[in-house]
């Protein structure tokens, strides 16, 4: 048998989009067997033969910053868990799960996203965690499996029956590993209407269909609708919906072939006319390095062109940003 860490990084350069199975008239998904291979890398760890960090610090140590990402992600500091509250003498069974990508960028949008929600579904939940994606995607199960059950549990334990998501990365996750109800917000918005204090724009923008949503139409058909609304004049990449291509940073992609990750990332921005505005976090990060990047809630939200322009690529940043939201949701203090 091969060993799987000859070559390590040819698995790790595919960011998982699913295109390529997509265009083949076979069917055919090399991204499962890129995934596979990784799942070996990690076999012996899930044996308990090695140290339970001996993957990552000797053998992978590119993968290192995810393993931390997903320990904070999922520890006290940053996590909440607010189940449901009982609103004129019913408990509703719902939650909000804004993901962990999004509080980092912007909490505020968070905030205003669960207020929007609070109007429309009384006494809604949130909780803020990591479904555990970047951990499956490295081919980490064991770790994918204790963070992804512990928030199920949480679920259980609160009686959640149908989960709100604003990370379609998420949605993916919860879609494959579960049978809990999902919803997006964006999907809310276009049947329920957008806020009382979503503006009118006038900008002319380029929107991005992330990965995970390649299959789902109904999201990608409630963000065209929203941005209708929102009267933006709205291109198409060459390659979207159901072919659209990846932003570099699927996968793990960006961390296992940061070089590869980094072409795509510029060949797809090089693509836009225009602000380019994605309803995945990440996606959104990945681009404001090229070019002018928005999430649709700061449009939904009113946040300003040039937020994009000024924002600081700072990581203790962004997990500050992540214990503030949580301490704010916890006391209900508005952001």
């Amino acid at each position: 048998m091969r060993n799987p860490l000859e070559n390590i990084e040819i698995p790790y350069s595919c960011s998982l989009c699913g295109l390529c199975q997509r265009i083949c008239k076979y069917d055919l998904y090399p991204g499962g067997m890129c995934h596979e291979a990784r799942v070996r890398v990690f076999q012996p760890l899930q044996e308990r033969i090695p140290p339970d960090d001996f993957i990552y610090d000797f053998l992978t140590p590119r993968l290192k910053g995810i393993r931390n990402h997903q320990i904070f992600s999922s520890s006290p500091v940053f996590a909440l868990n607010r189940g449901p509250e009982e609103h004129k003498g019913t408990l509703p069974k719902r939650v909000f799960f804004p993901g962990c990508s999004f509080p980092a960028y912007a909490p505020g949008l968070v905030w205003k996203a669960y207020q929007y929600l609070q109007a429309k579904m009384p006494g809604i939940g949130v909780v803020l965690n990591c479904c555990g994606k970047p951990s499956k995607d490295m081919g980490d199960l064991d770790r994918f499996g204790k963070i992804f059950d512990n928030t199920m549990n949480e679920f259980a334990r609160h009686g959640v029956e149908e989960v709100v998501l604003a990370c379609i990365n998420c949605h993916k996750t919860f879609r494959e590993n579960s049978g809990i109800k999902l919803r997006t917000i964006y999907e809310i918005m276009a049947e329920e209407g957008l806020p009382n204090e979503a503006k009118k724009g006038s900008g002319e923008v380029t929107l991005h269909d992330s990965c995970p949503a390649r299959h789902q139409p109904a999201i990608r058909q409630a963000i065209r609708t929203i941005l209708s609304r929102l009267d933006y004049r709205v291109n198409e990449f060459r390659f979207n919906k159901e072919m659209t291509q990846c932003c570099g940073a699927g996968g793990c992609a960006a961390t296992g072939n940061t070089a590869l990750a980094g072409r795509h990332t510029r060949d797809r921005a090089a693509q836009a006319r225009g602000t380019v505005v994605t309803y995945c976090a990440h996606c959104r990060e990945r681009f404001s390095s090229q070019v002018p990047a928005l999430h649709i809630l700061d449009l939904v939200f009113g946040a300003s062109y040039k937020k994009s322009l000024v924002e600081a690529h700072d990581g203790w940043q962004n997990w500050f940003v992540r214990w503030y939201l949580k301490r704010k949701l916890n006391r209900r203090i508005a952001l």
